[in-house]
C-alpha cells in the first residue's frame, strides 16, 4: 500500500469523512466566510508584493516591527526558503515530525541528522534525550523543532527549550519553531525569545487554527537580519490577493459579527472537550490493542496492530497513516479531532469494525 506524503489526500479516494488533515473543526464565522468571497473579486489584479500591509497587522500583534516579520504561501514555502537562505550544510531533524522539514533540507542538498526520540517516553524530550541531543549538535548549521509536534501533539517544557537554545546560541546553530499547532493549546508560545536568541525563528500559519489550508498562508518572526536573507528567497507576489485580505480581516478585532479571542477560546474549549471523547471512546473499544499518545494539539497519534486504515477507508473515513515517519512505522496512525458529529461517526465506524470482527481479516496489516 503507497502511504501519502500528507494528509488530506481525499482526491483519489471516496472520502465522507477526513480525519487526515488537523484542522480547526470550527469554521469561520459566516462574516469571514463573505469576504473571502469578496476578496475573490478583486483576482484580476496583482495582490501587494511586500505583503506589507498585512505584515504591519501581524507584527502589532506581536509586538514586532514589520521588517521582523515574512509572510509566505504556507509555512512549508517559508521552510524551503530558510534553508535556501541559510544554505546549512547539516540539517538536525528530530524523529518522528512533519516531513516537510526533510523536503525543504532536501532542496539545497543538506546532509540530514536525523535524532530519534524513544517511544518509551511518549516521544517526548527529557533532560536525558535534551543531553544526547546537544552531543550531536556538532556540525549542525540549523535545527528544526516543533511546538506541539507532529504527529504526536507533545509540547517540549520551557526550561529544556531554553537549555537548547542556550547551547544553539553558542554554537550560532539556527533554530527553526514550527509553532504551526500552538494556538490549539492555549498557551503564547515563544515568540518573545526572539529577543533573547538571535538565532531563533518561529514560523506560525493560519492554515490549521482559521481552517483555511486551501487559502495557504503562513509567517515567521526573526531578527531583521534573517528576515531579510529568507526574504530574499521568496518570488514576488507569493501570497495571493484573497489570503492576503483574508490574513488582514482575521485579525481585525473591530469587523462587526467577528471576535478572534472568542473563536480562539471556543476552539479550545471544544478541541479539549472532544479530544476527551475520542480517548474515552477508543479505550473502551480497543482496550490494550491500542495506545493512545499524550496529545496537547488538536490531534492523537495512535498504535496498534489493527489495520485502521485499510478499514475506515471502506467506510469513507480518512485517517493518516504514519509509516512513513521516520521514527515511527505500520502500527501508527494519526486522526484529527473534529466536531462531536464527525467524532460519532468515527467512533460508529470502529464499533462496527469491532463488532464484526474486521481487525482480523487482513491479518496484520
Amino acid at each position: 500500500m503507497t502511504v501519502a506524503a500528507h494528509g488530506g489526500d481525499i482526491y483519489q479516494n471516496q472520502i465522507t469523512y477526513d480525519f487526515s488533515v488537523n484542522t480547526n473543526p470550527l469554521p469561520l464565522p459566516e462574516i469571514l466566510q463573505k469576504r473571502m468571497a469578496e476578496a475573490a473579486v478583486h483576482s484580476n489584479r496583482y495582490p501587494q508584493y511586500d505583503n506589507v500591509l498585512l505584515r504591519e497587522r501581524l507584527a502589532a500583534l506581536y509586538g514586532f516591527s514589520t521588517e521582523e516579520v515574512v509572510c509566505g504561501n504556507g509555512a512549508s514555502e517559508l521552510f524551503v526558503a530558510i534553508v535556501h537562505a541559510l544554505r546549512p550544510k547539516r540539517v538536525g531533524i528530530l524523529a518522528p515530525s512533519f516531513s516537510g522539514y526533510a523536503w525543504a533540507a532536501q532542496t539545497v542538498g543538506a546532509e540530514i541528522c536525523s535524532i530519534p526520540l524513544r517511544e518509551e517516553n511518549n516521544f517526548a524530550m527529557d533532560m536525558a534525550q535534551m543531553e544526547s541531543l546537544c552531543r550531536q549538535l556538532d556540525g549542525i548549521g540549523l535545527l528544526f523543532l516543533a511546538n506541539p509536534a507532529n504527529p504526536v501533539g507533545n509540547k517540549m517544557e520551557a526550561s529544556l527549550l531554553e537549555t537548547l537554545l542556550d547551547v544553539c546560541e553558542k554554537r550560532r546553530i539556527t533554530v527553526v519553531l514550527d509553532e504551526c499547532f500552538i494556538a490549539f493549546t492555549g498557551t503564547e508560545g515563544y515568540v518573545s525569545w526572539i529577543r533573547k536568541y538571535p538565532h531563533l525563528i518561529v514560523v506560525r500559519a493560519y492554515t490549521k487554527i482559521y481552517a483555511i489550508p486551501g487559502i495557504r498562508l503562513g509567517y515567521l518572526l526573526a531578527q531583521k537580519d534573517i528576515c531579510e536573507k529568507i526574504a530574499h528567497q521568496l518570488p514576488e507576489w507569493n501570497v495571493s490577493v484573497v489570503a492576503q485580505r483574508i490574513g488582514m480581516d482575521i485579525l481585525n478585532d473591530s469587523l462587526p459579527g467577528w471576535s478572534r479571542r472568542k473563536y480562539l477560546k471556543d476552539t479550545i474549549e471544544l478541541i479539549q472537550e472532544e479530544k476527551r471523547f475520542l480517548k474515552h471512546e477508543l479505550t473502551k473499544i480497543f482496550g490494550d490493542q491500542m495506545k493512545i499518545f499524550p496529545s496537547e494539539a488538536n490531534f492523537l497519534l495512535l498504535k496498534t496492530q489493527i489495520p485502521l486504515y485499510r478499514l475506515l477507508l471502506e467506510r469513507g473515513i480518512l485517517i493518516r497513516n504514519c509509516a512513513n515517519y521516520t521514527g515511527l512505522g505500520q502500527d501508527f496512525y494519526r486522526i484529527a479531532v473534529k466536531g462531536h458529529p464527525e467524532n460519532v461517526q468515527l467512533i460508529e465506524a470502529l464499533l462496527d469494525i469491532k463488532k464484526k470482527g474486521e481487525e482480523k481479516r487482513y491479518g496484520k496489516h
